[in-house]
């Protein structure tokens, strides 16, 4: 999934939603959120068939095995997240549309899989990929992870985030030894820079309340620039990074915003994992005052 078009999907849901004021579900809002999220898919669509399906189509064909080592799984959190964020995207503004909650999340799980199941589709007929199982569950499950929120109180508490800091230029490297012109702007691809977070509050882990309620634990999991090419031109190698680090709960530091439009950015900003004490556990121990 790439987060970049999310990102841009989610600023015209959040200035809509803005724009007008909530009143009843009417016909002229829903058509205003089908339009935008009809325009938002489509504008995915051709970011997508531009920067990543490329190359000339083959018949449709399964993974065989490289969908397993190029990112060392990393990308099987963005995966996840694209999924959870897909679905919030939708189930928001169904919601700010009229629609209830309940049907709304609904929905959203099946907007979210649907997208990476159409996604997986694509890569089905890419000459270096293939349809990968593994990325079609773990989108899935992160489409339908607002719904096991919505039945299960504990998961509420439970957040999942994504950071990115440009440590190394691994990426750019391997890429340009494979022929390959890579923008400068490419991060959404560049998962050595990346991190993945799975962050919990403190106060529900600990059943008390002696910690602030903003204040969450996150499980990093990332990948070291360790990687490099066979004579295949393939990467190969790498180790996956983890780490522990504090967190923050926006929309709770932030509490005193609470006009629609503050609600909305909090919510959002609340997938981002800001700079903070940090250890690395893995592959060696590290301790970094701030790590984003």
């Amino acid at each position: 999934m790439k987060f970049k078009t999310l990102f841009l999907v989610t600023a015209f849901i959040l200035l809509f939603n803005n724009i007008y004021p909530q009143t009843d579900t009417s016909k002229k809002r829903i058509y205003l959120v089908g339009g935008c999220l009809a325009g938002g898919t489509l504008g995915t669509y051709i970011y997508i068939q531009n920067s990543w399906w490329s190359d000339k189509q083959v018949p449709f064909h399964f993974d065989e095995g490289a969908d397993m080592v190029y990112a060392k799984n990393v990308d099987k959190a963005g995966h996840f997240l694209g999924g959870l964020m897909s679905a919030d995207i939708f189930t928001s503004s169904m919601i700010w549309s009229g629609m209830k909650r309940k049907k709304a999340l609904w929905y959203g799980a099946v907007f979210g899989s649907g997208m990476q199941l159409a996604i997986e589709i694509k890569d089905g007929h890419a000459p270096y990929w293939g349809f990968s199982k593994l990325d079609l569950i773990f989108g899935t499950a992160g489409s339908l992870y607002p719904l096991f929120q919505y039945y299960n109180n504990n998961l509420r508490e439970i957040s999942f985030k994504f950071s990115y800091f440009k440590r190394s230029d691994i990426f750019w490297d391997l890429e340009s030894i494979r022929g390959k012109e890579v923008s400068d702007y490419a991060w959404h691809d560049d998962y050595p820079n990346q991190t993945y977070w799975l962050a919990f509050n403190l106060n529900s882990l600990s059943k008390n309340s002696i910690f602030p309620d903003w204040l969450n634990l996150a499980i990093g999991f990332g990948l070291d620039d360790s990687q490099y090419l066979d004579e295949n031109l393939t990467k190969k190698g790498g180790k996956n990074e983890w780490y522990i680090a504090i967190d923050y709960d926006v929309s709770k530091l932030l509490k005193r915003w609470d006009t629609s439009l503050g609600k909305n950015v909090k919510r959002w900003l609340n997938y981002f994992h800001f700079p903070a004490p940090t250890i690395r556990i893995a592959p060696k121990l590290e301790f970094y005052p701030l790590f984003l």
